[in-house]
Formats: structure tokens, sequence, C-alpha cells
């Protein structure tokens, strides 16, 4: 649980939230059975839904390369990510990036991201590390490797 906070901290930028997360995890392991699914997929393109500020979404199409968790994930899937900041929200998808989905699948068949899931675009985190002095890369780095070595080996790896 530490490492997805941190991770969410660290691809966060430094503004005051409206939302909270709170999870009863005790580990890693406890915080990825909260999920109905875990894989990551590039950002094919985004639509946005508009509504209001609670029910407007981002509706990104993704091209999923690998799964860790639900081997019903297909190789191409829609992911729901919140819009507003106050919902946990943020800015669009990056068309081309990776991103690591940690997601519920909804009633209409979308991953649901944002919230308290971690949906990590994996470009910006080498950015960020990029521009971290050394102390904080090689923590960030510790991290980054305890949590793919934590997630193991993918139970579905689609080609590229």
């Amino acid at each position: 649980m530490l490492r997805i906070i941190l991770f969410a901290l660290m691809l966060s930028p430094l503004t005051v939230f409206g939302c909270s997360c709170f999870s009863e995890a005790k580990s890693f392991k406890d915080e990825t059975n909260e999920y109905d699914a875990i894989f990551t997929g590039v950002a094919l393109k985004t639509v946005k839904i508009s509504g209001d500020w609670d029910t407007s979404f981002y509706k990104t199409e993704l091209k999923v390369q690998q799964v860790w968790k639900n081997k019903a994930v297909l190789n191409s899937v829609f992911i729901k990510t919140n819009i507003e900041n106050n919902s946990c929200g943020g800015p669009a998808p990056t068309i081309g990036n990776t991103f690591l989905v940690f997601a519920h699948v909804t009633k209409d068949g979308l991953y649901a991201t944002g919230g308290c899931s971690t949906f990590m675009d994996l470009e910006q985190v080498e950015q960020n590390l990029s521009t971290s002095n050394f102390k904080e890369k090689e923590e960030w780095q510790t991290v980054i490797k305890g949590m793919w070595s934590d997630l193991g080996r993918p139970l579905v790896v689609y080609s590229k």
C-alpha cells in the first residue's frame, strides 16, 4: 500500500486535492486483491464524455501489453478515468504513452480508474525520475523495482 501511495504522490502535481483515499489493505498483495484487473497498455485514443463534475470522464482505448490480474482482459480495452481533480481525476491520458492500470470493472464493461486506484503513466514516471536528484531517484527506483517484483510474472503477454 505504501508503494501505491508513494506512486500516486509522485505522479500528482503539487496541488490541494478535494479527494481522499483510505484503504484497509495491509500489504501490496492485499492492495492488489482489491482490484478486478491489473495490466499495462498503450493509450490509442481518448474521448471526453461530458456530464456534470461527477459524471464526466475520459474514455480511453488501450492496447494491452501485459496482464497481471484477470485473464479475461482483452488485448484492446476501454478505460474510464475521472476528469475532475476533486474526484481524484486529472488530465486526459497521453496518447502513445504506456500506463500501469489497477482497475475495477464497471456495469458498462469499462475498466474504471481514478478515484483511489492506480493509473500510472510510465513515461511520466521516467521523466520525473530524470529530473530528480540522486537521492530521490535512488529511493524511487527502489520502490519501482519492488513494485514490479511484487507484481511478479504477468499472466498474459500480448505481442506488440
